[in-house]
């Protein structure tokens, strides 16, 4: 960081979730499990509302819709719409926003350029913005940083965090892939990655691997699911 720099706390209090579908949910419960406190953001007011009553839209996860029910009762777990209130009480922010791929194979980037819209008009100096979601390499970067700054008149790598560690879960196994899978990361500095680094220890009991860049994470992303995908194509030749 820069001198000037702001200098986050490493154990954040708050947690802010972006997206509460069937990775995003199971992400917020264990964080919250872990004692963060978690506010879950989703554009659907059926989702909202039924995390609110402690339950889960969620089905494939086993024990997933008993730790709803158990964190929203213990105040750890809560949902909303409003994406930009959520990000201003929050000291990390993870992003876990589909991108849509069409028939032409293009990218459809508008539900996560507006989350990061919001996450921009609600982010304070020294949150950690890290995403999770598969993306095409120098997004993080060179797509979302210009809409974070925008939104916010904020600077990344000097005013706030920014970061990008992809999810690697199977739906019906998120809980099980969080402990044995390390947590791959990238930030756009090495404060950025640094504090990235020290979220997922304090909420993940797996290794982490640093990765010099959000680009180079990104990278990792798209070899591993290429890998499964040649394998999976492979077996169904034979």
């Amino acid at each position: 960081m820069q001198d000037g720099a702001i200098d986050m706390k490493r154990a954040a209090p708050l947690v802010a979730v972006v997206g509460l579908g069937k990775i995003g949910l199971p992400l917020a419960v264990q964080y919250a499990r872990r004692g963060r406190q978690v506010i879950g953001c989703d554009i659907n007011p059926g989702v909202v509302e039924t995390i609110n009553a402690g339950k889960s839209h969620v089905r494939e996860e086993a024990g997933l819709a008993d730790e709803v029910r158990s964190l929203v009762s213990m105040g750890l777990l809560s949902a909303t719409q409003d994406t930009v209130w959520a990000v201003r009480q929050a000291d990390v922010v993870v992003v876990i926003v589909p991108v849509i791929v069409d028939e032409q194979h293009r990218a459809d980037f508008a539900w996560i350029d507006a989350a990061t819209a919001s996450i921009g008009a609600g982010l304070r100096p020294g949150t950690l913005v890290i995403y999770e979601t598969t993306l095409p390499v120098g997004t993080t970067a060179q797509r979302f940083r210009p809409i974070l700054e925008n939104a916010s008149h904020l600077q990344a790598g000097k005013d706030f965090y920014l970061a990008y560690s992809p999810e690697r879960v199977s739906s019906g196994y998120i809980f099980r892939d969080l402990q044995n899978y390390p947590k791959v990361i990238g930030g756009i500095d090495e404060a950025s990655a640094a504090a990235a680094v020290s979220f997922y220890r304090s909420v993940l009991d797996a290794g982490m691997i640093s990765m010099p860049s959000t680009n180079d994470a990104e990278f990792v992303k798209l070899i591993e699911t290429t890998y499964r995908d040649v394998n999976i194509a492979l077996a169904n030749e034979y």
